[in-house]
């Protein structure tokens, strides 16, 4: 049975993944930094039939880091996939009035972590005969938004980091691709549009929904489909790419 480890798995798009995941037959290891909340998405699972495990770690600590891959593959016998979801945006604002900490903060939960995770999990991710990374991003990499001016550049970091990491992780027979998702309900990258409610909500919402070929908003199941088709072995010859699931609005040629 195919291993795949959701680091961020408690926030929307990390608890649509493991559900995906779950219901396509892997054994998931759902990773977060609270126990109670991820214990919570591992036991929801079971529920219905899914083989997942809860983790808790701090991500950020390097230790941590490296005893989540560690624990992983002893436990469920191995790992095959590793997905990364940042945690939700909370930073708004112009960009040239970023503050330190939250520069710092973006950065670290987006490019920094991701980067470090996929370092510690190759050596696991090389014994697999389907090895790969997937990393969570936004299409705000692609078009750059005023209220969001430093997720936009930290969205777009990932995109690099995807195309680098999978140029090296290749010769250890890992692929490496990122999910872009586009306006996607719940997931943080709306800003202050997926923050409202009511009359003004629903209004946002219509004309959003007028922008997107597809006449709706996304969800987090979109992209948990997507990250699923990644993982298996329907998608063995695609490595380095930056998929979109934005409803058919052009974010790039």
């Amino acid at each position: 049975m195919t291993c795949a480890l959701v680091v961020g798995a408690t926030s929307t798009l990390g608890k649509a993944i493991v559900r995906r995941l779950a219901f396509a037959g892997f054994k998931v290891a759902a990773a977060g930094d609270c126990p109670n909340s991820v214990g919570k998405v591992a036991e929801d699972n079971k529920k219905v039939g899914g083989d997942v495990t809860a983790f808790s770690l701090n991500v950020s600590n390097p230790e941590h880091r490296k005893e989540l891959i560690q624990k992983v593959a002893e436990k469920l016998g191995g790992l095959d996939t590793l997905v990364i979801v940042p945690p939700q945006n909370e930073i708004v604002g112009e960009i040239v009035e970023t503050s330190d900490t939250d520069f710092d903060k973006l950065f670290a939960d987006m490019l920094t972590v991701p980067f470090r995770l996929s370092q510690a999990a190759l050596p696991q991710l090389a014994k697999s005969e389907n090895g790969s990374i997937i990393y969570i991003t936004s299409c705000m990499g692609y078009t750059p938004s005023i209220d969001m001016g430093l997720y936009s550049v930290a969205s777009n970091s990932v995109l690099s980091l995807t195309k680098a990491v999978a140029q090296s992780a290749a010769k250890k027979g890992v692929r490496v691709n990122s999910v872009v998702s586009g306006m996607v309900e719940g997931d943080g990258s709306g800003a202050v549009w997926d923050q409202t409610n009511g009359e003004e909500a629903r209004q946002i919402k219509q004309h959003l929904e007028a922008m997107i070929p597809l006449g709706r908003l996304g969800r987090p199941a979109d992209v948990a489909s997507y990250v699923e088709f990644l993982a298996s072995t329907r998608s063995r010859y695609i490595t380095g790419e930056n998929g979109i699931v934005g409803g058919g609005v052009s974010y790039r040629l």
